[in-house]
């Protein structure tokens, strides 16, 4: 490797620690390897085989020692809170927009004053510190008249929940009545309608309610995309596999999924929900902090206004596990610059049931996971521990050890292996995580100007094993948060299922290929594009080569001058006539007219079982690359990947 692949290198390695250069942690990283000098990195630092000594070095090494503690001393919370007056403002507006018919505008400022308005009790102050309930009565008045029932409901129960009077509350039963009947539930609008009528004693209250919800349209709600079913059932020994693969293992490419019977084109062969998974910050006010969902209707933590959840669920199960540790720290993160692994290194602390269970979990990862710890040189391993530290750092200050007996930065003897195991996490994380995405699509089309757009980043413990190949034998799309693979080639048994990490033989050449993969990950691909140096998608050729059809031969032919002669293999040394494999490739490319046609029309379905079946007829009679088949297959690409998540 010469000297700008080394440096090349060395950049990848520092954007999965630090994604933005301008944070504050790139310059403590500086000061403290400044301050340090070359001698101690290459003579002390760059000598210790273990990440405990490692994170032991820092915190105690005088050489670097003051200038860490100097630093992590200052951590401190820094988020974005409450402001009740802000709330109210919001709200107002939002009535007023409602008023004018304008429910677009109105629930806009809605949901701000629901993200902003502090807990109940709070603030006694401004609303009888009941700031919080009448935003989410406000804004469910603006959904009923949008037609959203369901949400309307949910906003009801949690301005209930948080201290919204309901005895006496006439408009509060009139909502819910209006909120059921858009949702078809009739009994349950009935019994609110009542209840609304007995504590009003207005006999023409029932009339103004049929005239009132007469003029509402109710809310089609899109249904979300649901995650596909494995091909031939769940593996017991890989959680979220299909029976039809297994894990491999050479001392040349580790561990690695292989087919363990025949596989057809187009079976879902993984269908796996992260061990962990964050949100990048970019998409905090765009989706569920979560489950990755886009929001409408946002719910806020009760501490924070930096970002918010689909549902009461979603906002349950976060602030009750990772949330209540991140959420005073939210701000500190963004502003540190840190990069979407080091979120997930921290996640998969926040998250545990115990500290106890997440070492045990980061240390599995470590051992069975590639982290390329014989290539990384000291200033990177600097990097990452003082990126731990600061991590550790921060589950100090949030209490994840419960209250400590000293507020100094050394760490415990529990800590410490907390620390090491989050250097550990950073390294493996480097290789092992999947970038979590969507697809943007048009209202006039679904294909034409589709886009995948990135919103997160997630650790899949089987989905860690698939291998890249410069053409994938997968297609790779998500539901939310959970990745779907699904083949697009049949596989023999033994045969390597491989992903794409980013590097694609269609858009880049060898050399491109061969030194972002050395750069980002470490290894010389030998995939058959790159040992065959396949030619990117505009110069490839129709050419056709061809399977010799003589049993067990693996011989390839060229497409033969004169359909009429045999051909000669040079392998089996047989005449053989390939009048049939040509017949079948016709076949093969009305199959791909025709579901391009289908796509085409949107007929997503039917496209899918036809490039299925093209694709599939072809791999029996000749081999990549060919040109139309390339396509056939990135079509088929773009039609699973519409079965996932995606957004107008």
């Amino acid at each position: 490797m010469d000297i700008t692949d080394i440096s090349y290198q060395q950049i990848c390695s520092a954007r999965t620690v630090q994604s933005d250069q301008k944070g504050f942690f790139n310059e403590f990283y500086l000061e403290v390897k400044e301050g340090c000098g070359g001698k101690w990195l290459k003579h002390y630092f760059s000598q210790l085989k273990s990440n405990e000594a490692r994170i032991l070095s820092i915190f105690s090494d005088r050489e670097v020692c003051d200038t860490v503690l100097g630093v992590l001393e200052n951590v401190a919370p820094v988020y974005k809170g409450k402001d009740g007056v802000f709330s109210v403002q919001r709200r107002a507006q939002a009535d007023k927009f409602n008023l004018l018919g304008d429910f677009k505008q109105a629930l806009a400022h809605a949901n701000l004053a629901v993200m902003r308005a502090p807990a109940k009790d709070v603030d006694i102050d401004i609303d009888n510190g009941l700031s919080l309930a009448m935003a989410y009565r406000s804004r469910a008045t603006i959904l009923i008249n949008l037609g959203d029932g369901q949400t309307a409901i949910s906003d009801l129960k949690l301005a209930a929940s948080y201290g919204l009077e309901l005895k006496d509350n006439v408009d509060y039963y009139i909502k819910l009545a209006k909120a059921y009947a858009l949702l078809g539930e009739t009994a349950r609008s009935e019994i609110s309608l009542k209840i609304a009528e007995k504590l009003s004693g207005n006999i023409a209250l029932r009339e103004a309610f049929e005239k009132e919800l007469s003029l509402i349209r109710s809310y089609e709600r899109s249904q979300p995309a649901v995650a596909p079913p494995l091909a031939s059932g769940e593996n017991a020994a890989l959680k979220g596999a299909s029976n039809l693969v297994k894990l491999a293992e050479t001392k040349e490419k580790g561990r690695f999924i292989v087919a363990d019977n025949y596989i057809k084109t187009g079976d879902v062969v993984l269908c796996e929900n992260p061990l962990t998974a964050c949100l990048s910050p970019t998409y905090f006010g765009s989706h569920c902090h979560h489950c990755f969902e886009r929001l409408i209707t946002p719910i806020p933590c009760v501490n924070c206004s930096g970002i918010a959840f689909c549902s009461a669920q979603c906002m349950g199960e976060a602030c009750d596990s990772y949330h209540r540790f991140e959420c005073q720290f939210m701000d500190l993160f963004i502003g540190s610059g840190m990069s979407i692994l080091s979120y997930l290194a921290l996640r998969v602390f926040t998250q545990a049931k115990s500290v106890e269970s997440a070492i045990q979990v980061a240390n599995a990862m470590y051992e069975n996971l590639c982290a390329h710890v014989e290539n990384r040189q000291a200033e990177d391993y600097l990097q990452r521990s003082l990126m731990a530290a600061f991590l550790l750092r921060c589950l100090q200050k949030a209490d994840y050890f419960g209250r400590r007996k000293s507020e100094g930065v050394n760490p415990t003897a529990v800590e410490l292996q907390v620390g090491t195991a989050l250097l550990g996490l950073l390294q493996v994380l480097q290789y092992n995580a999947h970038e979590v995405f969507e697809t943007k699509i048009t209202e006039e089309h679904h294909f034409e100007g589709s886009k995948v757009v990135y919103v997160g980043a997630a650790i899949y413990s089987t989905g860690a094993y698939f291998n890249h190949e410069c053409w994938p034998s997968v297609a790779r799309y998500f539901v939310g948060k959970k990745l779907v693979l699904t083949t697009i080639k049949p596989h023999k048994p033994n045969q390597l299922l491989a992903e794409n990490y980013g590097p694609i033989f269609t858009k880049n050449n060898l050399k491109e290929r061969q030194r972002a993969l050395r750069g980002r990950y470490l290894f010389d691909c030998k995939c058959m594009a790159c040992q065959e140096n396949w030619p990117t998608i505009h110069k490839i050729d129709k050419q056709v080569r061809f399977r010799c059809p003589t049993p067990s031969c693996m011989n390839v032919l060229k497409f033969p001058k004169d359909l009429a002669k045999d051909v000669r293999c040079a392998r089996c040394r047989k005449n053989v006539s390939l009048k049939t494999s040509v017949a079948k490739m016709i076949r093969i490319e009305e199959l791909y007219r025709k579901a391009a046609e289908e796509m085409h029309k949107q007929n997503v379905s039917e496209a899918i079982e036809q490039f299925k079946e093209g694709i599939e007829m072809f791999f029996e009679i000749a081999v990549l690359p060919h040109k139309d088949t390339i396509i056939a297959q990135h079509s088929l690409i773009k039609c699973l990947a519409d079965r996932g998540t995606t957004f107008i």
